[in-house]
């Protein structure tokens, strides 16, 4: 025996039906945002390339990805413009730092720093001294570096001959003229220096 179909009943076919626009798509992000995002911290002028050309792609395309652009435009700008300022800045201290490194100028500057503890008329620590500032020229690869160091070995040696001969005038004087070589001294030895 067989059932016959009911005339009466409906059918369902599937899903009942929905009327209106199909929904939209989803929104998909600028693929050169996120590249030129990403690439501003590690190679900022392409980043800056790509964050710009993905602006100009954004405009109407419906996609994501405007915020990133931006982003990555001011990162690699910022991030451009302070490796200029460290290139700058190395290549300004480059001269200095060469000079922080001289025999002439460590050598010299401790010479000079021991001698400036020797009290009273140590005439043996003071030949010395001198003696050490000499050596600390010598060994400098800066033609400025030695000839400030043995400007300052000869201050020493003439105050030491006028002390000797009683010339306190003279000792005076070229103690000034001392203290404007151990100057210059300071100043081609120390960072910033010229």
């Amino acid at each position: 025996m067989s059932i016959a179909p009911d005339p009466n009943a409906t059918t369902n076919y599937g899903p009942p039906q929905s009327y209106g626009p199909p929904p939209a798509a989803p929104q998909t992000t600028s693929g050169l945002s996120i590249a030129g995002f990403v690439l501003a911290f590690l190679v900022a002028p392409i980043g800056f390339i790509l964050s710009v050309v993905a602006l100009v792609k954004l405009k109407g395309s419906g996609q994501k990805g405007k915020g990133l652009a931006i982003a990555g435009v001011i990162i690699s700008v910022l991030g451009t413009l302070g490796w200029a300022l460290i290139i700058a800045t190395v290549i300004a201290v480059a001269p200095t730092a060469a000079k922080l490194a001289d025999p002439g100028c460590i050598d010299g500057k401790a010479a000079i720093n021991k001698l400036a503890t020797v009290s009273g008329p140590d005439t043996a620590a003071i030949e010395q001294g001198i003696a050490d500032i000499r050596t600390a020229a010598g060994k400098s690869k800066h033609d400025d570096v030695r000839a400030a160091m043995t400007a300052v070995a000869d201050d020493y040696t003439r105050v030491m001959q006028a002390a000797k001969a009683g010339d306190q005038a003279t000792v005076d004087q070229i103690s000034k003229k001392s203290d404007e070589d151990i100057a210059k001294v300071n100043s081609l030895c120390t960072v910033g220096g010229k």
